[in-house]
């Protein structure tokens, strides 16, 4: 399982970019989604502030910014 952060531009809702998040971060990933269950990473979700920041520090890269909406993504 894959998880990245998915970035929208605001006006038109495409794809801008994608922030990959290293599989070995899955259980901080976890604690931060504050899954319970064991389909809840499997979902797609959209991300508060405070998220974004979590998962900047977490990928120790910075791409927030009020131009996109920001949602966390699963592949396989």
């Amino acid at each position: 399982m894959k998880h990245s952060v998915r970035a929208f531009y605001k006006t038109t809702e495409r794809l801008a970019f994608r922030v990959d998040i290293p599989s070995e971060h899955f259980e901080q990933l976890k604690e931060l989604m504050e899954w319970k269950e064991p389909d809840d990473p499997i979902y797609e979700y959209e991300l508060s502030h405070e998220q974004i920041g979590s998962l900047e520090v977490l990928t120790g890269k910075k791409f927030d910014s009020p131009d996109y909406l920001f949602f966390l993504s699963c592949s396989a």
